[in-house]
């Protein structure tokens, strides 16, 4: 089964030497996240027609030309349509609106004025990517009579590929609320890996594990044991049929039961592919349901192409609101901070991360709470948007 969905990177504009050392660079720190290099598209003008994919994670370098000939702009506004990353690069800052089109000048370039600099660009294409080994986290929902085993060999191996793995036996700290805890631990995932065994669905605790990621439009990597069918109520997930073959000696009816490292990562390359459209999908969800609270409200916004928004309020104050995915944690906080300077045509903006906080636990919403009061930037819950939107 191959890969349906990967990551894009997308070079375009003016041809330069230096996009070769950025692709092997980037090659480099993918190896040592642990990621299958296959999980990577590279884009250029001549594939881009044939390869390109909207709806899964883009990253793309616009090099601009130092004589104003612009290049590939019909691409350029395609991407910017679909609100895609875009980064400006050019050699020199100080003459930034004479080497990158006009649909650009908003956005804050990188200046790639020398080789040395290459690798500080591709941490930024990783940030921006969400391939970072801390944004990187999969659920694992199974059955512990039936499936223990099976589940101990896929947090090994997500680990080793560069994830943080959430399983119920290895992450849960002595203490915790061990379902509030699991729930919060979910809604902060990228993805749900579900070991649909014979009797997955005759749990209370694991149907309401599948209701929940499946209202929270996680994405689901369902694995269906030999001899058991694909469940109904989890139709919006992606199967993935195991044969007795998948198992060592042939044996999967029990918990002892063990897949061969084959079949293993071919699981990986999987949640992989899910994962990079899962996450596009679920950004989007929170831009969309922001933009239609504001078209209620009368509240003129502007989508960016790193799809952040901003918004003027009738008082005239001006906001940046950073669609979050996940629990908002200090990273992301950092991560406002270097948006926010990209937008340097908001002046004296607020900034608030904007997020979904079904499931996340308590003490965590009322740490939230505490750091608006102590923190410039601020959150909102994506269900208060439209109450927030009317306020003046």
């Amino acid at each position: 089964m191959a890969p349906l969905y990967k990551y894009q990177l997308t070079f375009i504009g003016t041809p330069s030497s230096q996009w070769e050392m950025i692709k092997q660079s980037f090659y480099k720190h993918i190896e040592e996240l642990g990621m299958p290099l296959d999980m990577i598209v590279f884009l250029d003008e001549k594939n881009f027609n044939s390869e390109y994919k909207p709806n899964t994670p883009m990253y793309c370098l616009y090099f601009g030309d130092p004589g104003s000939n612009f290049k590939n702009t019909d691409i350029l506004t395609k991407l910017i349509n679909d609100a895609s990353l875009i980064l400006p690069i050019t050699d020199d800052l100080t003459r930034f609106k004479q080497t990158i089109p006009k649909e650009l000048e908003t956005i804050d370039g990188f200046e790639l004025s020398s080789d040395e600099k290459i690798e500080a660009l591709v941490g930024v294409i990783m940030e921006g990517l969400g391939l970072l080994r801390n944004t990187r986290r999969i659920f694992i929902s199974y059955k512990r009579d039936e499936s223990s085993k099976v589940a101990i060999q896929l947090f090994e191996a997500l680990e080793k590929n560069g994830f943080d793995v959430f399983l119920d036996t290895h992450s849960v700290r002595q203490g915790e609320p061990f379902q509030e805890e699991l729930w919060h631990r979910m809604a902060d995932t990228d993805i749900v890996v579900l070991l649909n065994t014979p009797g997955f669905l005759k749990s209370e605790w694991t149907t309401k594990e599948l209701a929940k990621a499946n209202a929270m439009m996680i994405g689901i990597l369902q694995l269906i044991w030999p001899t058991h069918k694909q469940e109904r109520e989890a139709e919006l997930s992606i199967p993935f049929q195991l044969r007795d073959t998948d198992f060592g000696n042939n044996h999967f009816t029990d918990s002892n039961s063990h897949l061969t490292n084959t079949v293993i990562e071919k699981i990986v390359e999987q949640a992989e592919s899910l994962r990079a459209r899962s996450l596009a999908a679920r950004q989007d969800n929170i831009v969309t349901e922001f933009v239609s609270a504001a078209k209620k409200t009368g509240v003129p916004v502007t989508l960016h192409p790193e799809k952040i928004i901003t918004a003027t309020k009738p008082g005239g104050q001006n906001y940046v609101m950073i669609p979050t995915v996940g629990v908002p944690q200090a990273f992301r906080y950092n991560q406002a901070e270097e948006v926010v300077k990209k937008i340097a045509t908001i002046n004296n903006p607020q900034v608030y991360l904007v997020y979904d906080h079904i499931n996340i636990r308590n003490k965590w919403l009322e740490h939230l709470d505490w750091l608006d009061k102590h923190l410039p930037i601020k959150t909102i819950k994506i269900f208060d948007a439209e109450q927030w939107l009317k306020k003046p």
